[in-house]
C-alpha cells in the first residue's frame, strides 16, 4: 500500500491543505475539520449550497486560522478560548459548538 497525497480541510467544505506529514490525534488527522461555518441560526453551511466557499484555503496556526480567498483581504480567525458555547445543527444532528 502507498499514500500518494495528504490533505486536511480545517474548515468542513473549504479548500484543501497539502501536507507532508500529519499527527493522527484521538479525532483524527490533527485540524482536520475543527472548524465550521454557521448562519445565524447555528445550521452549518456547506459547500454544497454555497460552492463558493470551496476557494477559501484556511490555514492553522497556533492562535487560530489564517483564512484567504481570491478577491478578499487576508482574515485572521482567533481560537474560541473559553467563549461561549452555542448550539449548532450538523445534518439534523445538535452539537455544542464554540
Amino acid at each position: 500500500m502507498r499514500l500518494a497525497a495528504l490533505y486536511i480541510y480545517p474548515i468542513k467544505s473549504t479548500a484543501p491543505l497539502a501536507l507532508q506529514e500529519a499527527c493522527v490525534e484521538r479525532r483524527g488527522l490533527a485540524h482536520d475539520r475543527r472548524w465550521m461555518v454557521v448562519d445565524a441560526s447555528g445550521r452549518f453551511v456547506t459547500g454544497r449550497q454555497t460552492p463558493r466557499m470551496t476557494l477559501i484555503r484556511a490555514r492553522p496556526l497556533a492562535s487560530g486560522l489564517e483564512l484567504q480567498a481570491p478577491g478578499m483581504a487576508t482574515l485572521f480567525v482567533t481560537e474560541p478560548g473559553d467563549a461561549e458555547r452555542l448550539a449548532a445543527t450538523v445534518w439534523g444532528d445538535t452539537v455544542d459548538a464554540h
